[in-house]
């Protein structure tokens, strides 16, 4: 009886990876650099987009990080569900240049865009969504880390934090969290 029972169990359901959060304020302007141009308000206008904040020599979180969000567009696009744009902002700008960053995240995806600007300009999204990095370059301004927040931020077609995904991220809990929260 029990094996029966078992075995026509119903799927279980991915566990929520989002923090929800219910911001009626858009988010405050910004302009970034990226290859071809510049990255602001209006670039997440009408989307639903994915924020990644970290920098292309990374060790671990990032390129990790990217993976998975790839692994989040891929199964979203499996059940014919129109993935957010996804978006990787440097906060290395003296090395990552628009040109390496684009590079980077062309690696993980040909859909995925990179941008980053000096901290004048990364200042109202960090700030804005809690961003925390700090550049450990006191000794060697070549080769260094940078301790930043691991979050991936879930901005709305109107620019305004709908989520937060935490670290570790999990694909499938991310996207079904994405389909739920987009209606999709």
């Amino acid at each position: 009886m029990a094996w029966r029972h078992l075995r026509s169990a119903a799927p279980v359901a991915p566990p929520s990876a989002a923090t929800l959060i219910d911001d009626a304020r858009p988010l405050p302007p910004f302009t970034l650099r990226r290859v071809g141009g510049t990255l602001g308000n209006a670039d997440l206008a009408g989307h639903w987009t994915l924020l990644d904040f970290g920098y292309t020599f990374c060790p671990d979180i990032c390129p990790t990080t990217l993976a998975a969000l790839k692994d989040v567009k891929a199964r979203l696009v499996a059940t014919g569900i129109a993935p957010p744009r996804v978006i990787f902002v440097s906060v290395d700008p003296a090395r990552d240049t628009p040109e390496r960053l684009n590079d980077y995240v062309r690696f993980f995806d040909p859909d995925f865009l990179g941008a980053t600007g000096d901290d004048a300009a990364l200042a109202p999204l960090a700030q804005n969504l809690g961003v925390h990095y700090q550049r450990l370059d006191e000794r060697d301004k070549q080769h260094y880390t940078v301790d930043h927040s691991a979050a991936v931020y879930l901005i709305d077609p109107r620019g305004r934090l709908r989520a937060t995904f935490s670290w570790p991220h999990d694909p499938a809990a991310i996207a079904a969290d994405y389909r739920r929260l987009t209606g999709g």
